[in-house]
Order: C-alpha cells, then structure tokens, then sequence
C-alpha cells in the first residue's frame, strides 16, 4: 500500500488549484510503490500524478529530482516532468507533506520481462544519461561505495539475532575495502537514476519503453556504474540467478545507444559487485528492523548476495556482452 496519507476530494481542489490543469475530474490512491504517497489526478486537461513525499525522501533534495525530470522531459526523454504551479514553483505542500504533480505516463512495468524488454531498458538507459549529460546541478550519491562502510554499521546492532547476517556483514567488510582501493575515479559521470529496476520502466505491449520513473536516487555518478546497478536489476531471476540472455540484451542495447570506453568496459565487474553490495545491504537493514506489523514486507537479501557471488566469478566486463 502506498497512500500512507490521505487527500480528500476537496484538499486536492484546493491544492491543485495553483496550476492551470482545469477542473479535477477524478482522485485515486495508487497502490503501487512503498516510500511515498500517489495519487492519479485525472483533470479537464489530462492525467496527472500526485506524489506526497514521506520522510524517506529527503526534501532538501527535492528540488534536485524535479529539475532533473523536467530537464529530461524538456529534451523530450519520457520522464515524469513535474507540473509548474502558476507561481513557477514545481514543489507545493498538502497536509504537511511536499508534493509535485508529475506528468501522467502510459504504460505499465513487465512482470515477467524477456530480452525484447531487457533490450529495450538497456536502450532507455543509454538515453536517460545522453538526455542528462549537460543537467548542470550536482548531488552526491547518497547509496554511494562512500556510505557503505555506514551501512555495514547500521545492519550490526541486530545483526548477532542471525548467524547468517554476522556472515554477510564479515564477508562484506573485506568486500568493501577491497572495492575502494580499486574504484575508479576518473570514469565519465553525470546525472544517473541509480534505481532503474524493472518496477521503474513502463512498457507497452510490444515491449518498447514509455516512460521511466522514480527518480528519487538521482544523483551524480558514474555511466557505468548505472548501468551495473541496471543489469543487475533485470539480469537476474528474483531469488538472484543469473539469466545471462537478459544481462548481454541490456549491456548490447545500451552500448549500441551509448558506445562505452574499454575503460568502462573493464570496470563493469567491479560496478556490478559494488551494486550487489549496496542493495544487499539496504535489504539485510530493512529486514533486521523489520516491524512485523509493518504492511510491507522485506525484501530477500540473499537475492543481491547471490548477484555478488556470480560477478566474483568473472574476470572481464566483455562477459556480460556475451549470453
């Protein structure tokens, strides 16, 4: 469930009265997500989303995520570009929450996607970073190899309940400290999604994109390491095994749209187990500190584990362009 707080009828005519979108016509929560609160907003003039951002996304960044939507929108790439109230401001507030209304995209996510689909993402990717590569603002990868020493620390205090989460955390010590005496640093970079998974790319039936969103992980960082964290994304089955089909359709697809340097090329093994890292250990947290009256449930841990575990085995970034 993903309406943690309510809007009226009548609170929504009321905010939503700041733009020039006509009349609301229809209101509906939408289930779908688990940090924020969304509504479809249908109007006179169109479909709309309105998103209610709880205490998980930042509001100091908030400005970062909608000048980065509609930067993309504006270059024509399909992003969820915020709607500008008639004062020029594209964040409100409602019920003591920031909001935006967000463009309406067509579509909907594969649940059960093939290489037609990976192949697709893995153009649209390559797109989103041409699309963004002149967005002039900044922000610091807040999931970043920079904070994952941070996030091993916070897993440890319930970490000694399971033997198999003090195991992780052991192993991903010397994980990490390996990764940062060999991270690149001089690889291209500019504004990337950083949570581009299948639930953040909207599809038509043919399998063709028609919209990406959720951007509220953008951020400043490596191509190459985007793209990692994307292949890992869709190049897996949901229990972690890889489906090297779906891995070479992504990277071939995106390096058609957006040729990489060898230099990329060799740094997508350690791109991909830095990926693996981050999300195994933002899962392990959540599911340490999972309160079981919570609605939503944690997700498996040991899926990214086991995504660390294949790319340990490979030697050369080539490998992920070979099924």
């Amino acid at each position: 469930m993903a309406v943690f707080t309510k809007v009226s009828l009548d609170e929504a005519r009321a905010y939503l009265s700041q733009y020039e979108i006509g009349d609301l016509l229809h209101l509906e929560g939408i289930e779908e997500g688990v940090s924020n609160t969304n509504f479809k907003v249908e109007t006179t003039t169109g479909l709309y989303a309105l998103t209610l951002f709880e205490a998980a996304t930042p509001e100091a960044d908030l400005p970062y995520f909608m000048d980065y939507t509609l930067h993309l929108d504006r270059k024509g790439y399909p992003a969820p570009g915020p709607a500008l109230m008639r004062s020029g401001e594209s964040i409100g507030r409602i019920n003591g929450k920031s909001c935006a209304l967000i463009k309406w995209l067509p579509g909907r996510w594969p649940r059960n996607p093939d290489v037609r689909h990976a192949a697709s993402a893995g153009e649209y990717l390559a797109k989103l970073h041409t699309a963004g590569a002149d967005f002039p603002q900044h922000r610091d990868n807040s999931m970043g190899i920079s904070v994952w020493d941070h996030l091993i620390e916070r897993c440890e205090p319930r970490a000694a309940q399971s033997a198999r989460a003090e195991a992780i955390l052991s192993d991903f010590r010397a994980e990490v400290a390996w990764l940062k005496t060999v991270w690149p640093e001089t690889l291209p970079k500019g504004a990337i999604h950083a949570d581009y998974f299948t639930d953040n790319v909207l599809m038509d039936d043919d399998g063709q994109v028609t919209g990406v969103i959720d951007y509220y992980y953008a951020c400043t960082d490596f191509y190459a390491y985007d793209l990692a964290v994307s292949f890992n994304a869709w190049g897996f089955t949901p229990g972690g095994q890889p489906l090297p089909e779906m891995i070479s359709a992504f990277v071939n697809a995106y390096h058609k749209e957006r040729p990489l340097s060898e230099a990329e090329i060799a740094a997508l093994p350690l791109f991909a187990r830095g990926s693996a890292v981050r999300f195994t250990l933002t899962r392990l947290y959540d599911l340490l500190n999972h309160d079981p009256s919570w609605v939503v449930k944690p997700k498996d841990p040991e899926a990214f584990y086991r995504r660390l575990e294949y790319h340990r085995g490979l030697n050369s970034g080539r490998r992920y362009f070979k099924s």
